[in-house]
């Protein structure tokens, strides 16, 4: 009796760590997983008035890499996400990745993912793609540095 007791209060302490740190559960890293073009990581978002881009990378091979692409809808004041585009990865023997994702104009929300043996990773960023009648407006500024005597 004094042993199973020891044991239920082992087991809650532990049970307690895992409610108390949510962090000690979470999935250990997929090994090398990187993005090497396409997005620069050390931005949160970026400006493009490109359609496409070509993102690529690195993961331990037979990761399973995922791009996400959503949008926001906004209802009555509240702001969600819509998946519009979706690409699916498995990373081969090389260890490389590299998919080319189409872009809408205005805001791409994107969540790059890598999953293996119940290991996650992932980055998240924006890309705003401008329209092409700002690029054109803007090729045909002229933009004179310094002061102006006008």
């Amino acid at each position: 009796m004094k042993r199973m007791i020891i044991t239920l209060i082992s087991l809650l302490a532990i049970m307690s760590c895992f409610i108390a740190f949510p962090g000690a559960v979470e999935a250990a890293p997929v090994n090398n997983f990187k993005i090497t073009s396409g997005i620069n990581t050390a931005k949160s978002s970026e400006i493009t008035f490109d359609g496409n881009r070509v993102i690529s990378g690195t993961a331990e091979p037979g990761a399973q890499i995922s791009i996400n692409i959503f949008e926001p809808v906004a209802v009555n004041g509240t702001t969600t996400y819509r998946l519009i585009r979706n690409y699916s990865i498995v990373v081969g023997s090389t260890g490389i990745y590299s998919q080319n994702v189409a872009l809408k104009e205005g805001g791409n929300y994107l969540v790059v993912a890598a999953r293996k043996d119940n290991r996650y990773s992932e980055v998240r960023t924006t890309i705003v793609r401008k329209n092409k009648v700002l690029k054109t407006t803007l090729s045909q500024s002229i933009a004179v540095p310094g002061r102006s005597g006008w």
